[in-house]
């Protein structure tokens, strides 16, 4: 399994120095938000320099979202078709996809809701096997979206669409607040897990909280988790002495990871 952080977290006033820097304190992938679709040329010329991959893809605003009303999905899943393929060019592997944040401006039953969701993932889906990306949906905890909020529920919507290319993301951070227990949601979850996304309880990098990460480590390995973990979190205190100390944390609360 390998350790990432979100690009957007390293010091630097280029996205060459932010990559470099991330894969010269020890993260060995980094993670990309959807804006990099409008900027390949770059990001791949700062990955290649810096010898490092990114392997998962982050929506950096509510414009993926992919509850809503008809006209604007269809336009999202239209915008969605163009980041994958921005995905199929980076060599990344993972789309990030959260359902809704907040609440829709008219009242909708979480079935109906649920149901749009299911048919827009249907319609991605086979262009996301096509580039051999994996797309996971993200439970949020319940003070950011009423929709999905567990693993239980991530995967439920995964089984519905039916696809490989479908799977759900979880989020210690999200998972913290509502999964009555952690790690024993991780190994329930199990191979319909496709991807990691790392913060401590209060929301900051992993190491300065409550968080056990040994644990949840121990928890992936028992499911032969085969994906990569991002650091995806707020940062106390100076960024480059907040991600140098993370990283060398994780490494060690990760130890043998086959």
């Amino acid at each position: 399994m390998k350790l990432a952080a979100q690009v957007r977290l390293a010091p630097g006033r280029s996205i060459s120095e932010k990559v470099a820097f991330l894969a010269e304190v020890g993260f060995e992938a980094v993670e990309l938000q959807s804006d990099a679709a409008c900027a390949v040329d770059e990001y791949r010329s700062a990955l290649q320099a810096a010898g490092i991959s990114a392997l998962s893809m982050c929506p950096v605003d509510r414009g993926l979202d992919l509850v809503c009303d008809q006209f604007t999905q269809r336009r999202r899943i239209q915008r969605t078709f163009r980041i994958l393929d921005a995905c199929n060019e980076l060599g990344v592997k993972t789309l990030i996809s959260v359902p809704i944040r907040g609440s829709l401006p008219v009242s909708t039953a979480a079935e109906d809701e649920k149901d749009s969701y299911v048919y827009a993932l249907e319609q991605l889906a086979p262009a996301a096997e096509s580039a051999g990306v994996t797309i996971v949906v993200e439970p949020l905890n319940r003070y950011e979206t009423h929709l999905v909020n567990t693993l239980a529920d991530g995967c439920a919507i995964a089984r519905r669409v039916g696809s490989p290319a479908v799977k759900v993301l979880a989020d210690i951070f999200h998972m913290n607040i509502e999964e009555t227990d952690l790690t024993g949601s991780i190994r329930a979850t199990g191979e319909w897990i496709g991807h990691v996304h790392l913060a401590d309880n209060h929301r900051a990098q992993p190491g300065t909280g409550s968080i056990e990460f040994a644990d949840v480590f121990t928890a992936l390995r028992d499911i032969a988790y085969a994906g990569s973990a991002a650091l995806e979190c707020r940062l106390r205190g100076d960024p480059a002495q907040a991600l140098t100390e993370s990283i060398n944390y994780l490494v060690s609360a990760r130890g043998e990871f086959d």
